[in-house]
């Protein structure tokens, strides 16, 4: 029985989350309320209250379930067991893009993130995206560094340099994807995008621009 009300207290913390997630993107954070989510959930306020004290706590755990697997996936290039840094860093990438291209809310969770109002809560998920990017961007440079060592880096070429490029440059395509659909795909542009920096940077034969992405490191091999 208690393992019953421990699942069933999960489905309800998930149904919230998921309401959470149409409403911020029908209404934005700041036109959210509590009892709104309450009621696209089909629960009441006191449920929601159950489970999150305030907007900020839905924003981060709503935040925190699309983020971990996206992190737990890069964090795997980085590993010294293996010597294909730039192809399992590559790969990482062009799964997630494809996820965001096939999974219609990762795309409203990518959406609601780009978005910026005044509201309290707002500045806090800005906050959260700043430590998330600061995060990301020492995880890619980490491969980069990975594979400057293995020697498949151009002469010269600085990893931090290369990570930054690679972010600012991702960036800017999940913000076109966003503003203008119907002249930018996040999966084409992402590919395109990541290969021509690989290109630049990278020597030639450590990968091969316009190929799928290749098997992931498994957990034996992180």
């Amino acid at each position: 029985m208690a393992r019953k009300t421990k699942e069933e207290a999960q489905a309800t913390r998930e149904g919230i989350l998921d309401a959470a997630q149409v409403c911020f993107h029908e209404y934005g954070v700041a036109g959210t309320s509590l009892a709104m989510i309450g009621a696209r959930a089909g629960f009441t306020r006191g449920a929601v209250y159950w489970h999150f004290k305030n907007k900020a706590e839905v924003l981060t755990a709503m935040i925190d379930r699309e983020r971990v697997p996206f992190i737990e996936r890069m964090r795997r290039t980085t590993s010294a067991k293996r010597s294909t840094p730039i192809l399992d860093l590559r790969s990482a990438l062009l799964v997630s893009f494809r996820e965001l291209a096939e999974d219609e809310r990762l795309r409203n969770m990518m959406e609601i993130m780009l978005r910026n109002d005044l509201s309290v809560e707002s500045q806090a998920m800005q906050e959260l995206q700043r430590e998330a990017s600061r995060e990301e961007l020492a995880i890619i440079a980490a491969a980069l560094e990975r594979a400057r060592e293995l020697g498949q880096l151009r002469d010269h070429v600085d990893a931090e340099t290369v990570a930054r490029i690679v972010s600012t440059s991702l960036t800017g395509v999940l913000y076109s994807a966003m503003l203008e659909p119907e002249l930018f795909e996040i999966q084409r542009d992402g590919m395109q995008t990541l290969d021509a920096i690989f290109s630049a940077f990278v020597k030639p034969g450590v990968f091969t621009p316009g190929a799928p992405p290749t098997a992931l490191p498994t957990d034996d091999e992180i």
